[in-house]
């Protein structure tokens, strides 16, 4: 098979680390009591997280799950003052490094080879607002960013997918796509992309995998 010649990626849990792996470093940033923030979802189960095994039960969406984790630490006294939510407030609190270095190796080898680098979210620019996206070192390297909220339509809804794929000018095998959402990796693969689940208990993998299909090992 021939290398993939663009990478796509999901920003939450892919290109930023999840909420889940921010939060001990932001309570300690804040001098806040471990398990302030509510859960660990599936990093830690000594921390209890009900709406994880809700979510995993498939009675709530993955949307639900993280906006009641949101509230639930306000809720315990997060202070989000400044801040549109408490998901800004997670990610850009100085002394918590929110981007995966994998992901930014990544992004990096595929610039240096030529590979066209893409974001599809459901969330990013809801979550973080445009302004701050946009103003990142990370955002100037995406020649595609697709945010299906602002579509009116989400994964794993096939029209956000081909969104992306329209706007990368490239057929669908000819694109690596990297989700921590199963679901939403097999409406990828279901387009026709190259698709790869993030394991968050293991990232690391996913990117070597997508670096395989990209003809970059």
């Amino acid at each position: 098979m021939t290398a993939a010649q663009a990478l796509l990626l999901d920003v939450g849990v892919v290109l930023f680390k999840s909420a889940w792996e921010c939060a001990d470093d932001f309570e300690d940033a804040r001098g806040l009591a471990r398990g302030t923030i509510p859960g660990r979802g599936p990093l830690n189960p000594d921390i209890p997280d009900p709406g994880w095994a809700r979510y995993q039960a498939d009675e709530i969406t993955e949307r639900d799950y993280w906006m009641a984790y949101a509230q639930a630490a306000v809720d315990n006294g997060v202070d989000i003052s400044g801040f549109d939510g408490f998901m800004q407030a997670i990610f850009r609190e100085p002394g918590v490094e929110s981007i995966r270095p994998e992901a930014l190796a990544l992004m990096a080898e595929c610039t240096a080879a030529g590979r066209a680098l893409g974001i599809l979210s459901n969330e990013l620019m809801s979550f973080q607002g445009r302004d701050w996206v946009e103003a990142q070192d990370w955002y100037a390297d995406f020649a595609v960013v697709i945010d299906a909220s602002e579509l009116g339509v989400r994964k794993p809804d096939p029209r956000p997918y081909e969104a992306a794929l329209e706007a990368l000018q490239l057929p669908a095998d000819q694109v690596v796509f990297i989700d921590d959402n199963p679901t939403y990796v097999e409406a990828g693969r279901a387009t026709g992309m190259r698709s790869i689940w993030l394991d968050v208990l293991d990232p690391g993998a996913a990117f070597e995998a997508a670096a395989v299909e990209l003809g970059l090992r």
